[in-house]
């Protein structure tokens, strides 16, 4: 069944936009044909009325959220990298996303940020896509110190010299981070460590930051 997601509501219908109304008519939906709607983290069956209405059914009991919070903690890497990270992590269930900075990040990759509008379509089409309740939010720009300085008690840190500790599945707010093309410096590593950051070795060979990422939230969700 299709999914879209909308932001009005006018009595027994949603307002489509123009984007929604195009996919409809790409996918050539039939006259009669169900598809859901997701307002407000919540979902609804509905019809589509031409020009730009999606007529109410019934609203659907469906949660696919994790039962805890996950935050990301993005590297500001190149952009393609960067792209990949921010989908893969809103499909694997991400609440917020943090773009950060460190020592070793390249200044010419912050220029992927002034591409909000992209991005957040690129995190909305990948939360429709996975059939996600909520639209992972993307946070400003921070640095490798203000992540540490967050007030989450459980922050796990990926760095490949690091004495490998298991990964399992976590039952509460969980930040996780990953470093950039060029790691983190031993200097990092001990700011981390003196907050109380898991340190945690992912496998015998280095992997790029999206990927480490994915493995990272495959384990611990």
């Amino acid at each position: 069944m299709y999914k879209f997601f909308a932001d009005q509501k006018e009595n027994d219908y949603f307002i489509l936009d123009k984007e929604t109304i195009n996919h409809l008519k790409t996918i050539r939906i039939k006259d009669n044909e169900v598809f859901l709607i997701n307002y407000q983290d919540e979902f609804y069956q509905c019809l589509f009325e031409f020009p730009n209405q999606a007529k109410i059914l019934k609203k659907e009991d469906i949660n696919n959220e994790n039962e805890f919070e996950i935050i990301a903690c993005i590297p500001v890497i190149k952009a393609n990298h960067f792209e990949i990270a921010l989908q893969k992590s809103t499909e694997l269930g991400v609440n917020k996303i943090i773009p950060f900075y460190s020592e070793y990040t390249e200044k010419n990759n912050l220029n992927i940020l002034n591409k909000e509008e992209r991005l957040l379509k690129i995190i909305k089409q990948a939360a429709q896509q996975s059939f996600r309740n909520k639209v992972p939010q993307l946070m400003k720009l921070h640095s490798f110190d203000e992540i540490l300085n967050l007030n989450i008690n459980n922050k796990i840190l990926a760095y490949e010299k690091a004495k490998t500790l298991p990964l399992t599945k976590q039952n509460q707010t969980t930040l996780v981070i990953v470093g950039p093309e060029g790691g983190f410096s031993l200097n990092e590593i001990q700011k981390a460590v003196e907050k109380n950051v898991k340190i945690v070795s992912l496998t015998n060979t280095i992997l790029r930051a999206e990927t480490a990422l994915i493995f990272m939230l495959c384990r611990i969700i």
